[in-house]
């Protein structure tokens, strides 16, 4: 049975996935999603991976204590 991943870790892979989906939400939009005429393609795109940043500082931030 594999070990479940600990919090010392998973930390830095969290972390480090933050800047690297910032900039998928930059490159993606203008690389990808160009030949999209309609608004709501950038912005859903743009929806989503806001939505993943905050669940990535949500575990990040879980345990933290007074």
């Amino acid at each position: 049975m594999p070990e479940k991943p600990t919090r010392d870790r998973l930390t830095p892979w969290l972390l480090s996935s933050i800047p690297v989906v910032m900039i998928l939400m930059f490159a993606v939009p203008y690389t990808l999603l160009r030949e999209v005429n309609a608004w709501y393609g950038s912005f859903l795109f743009w929806s989503v991976g806001t939505v993943v940043v905050i669940g990535i500082n949500v575990v990040l931030t879980r345990e933290w204590k007074d």
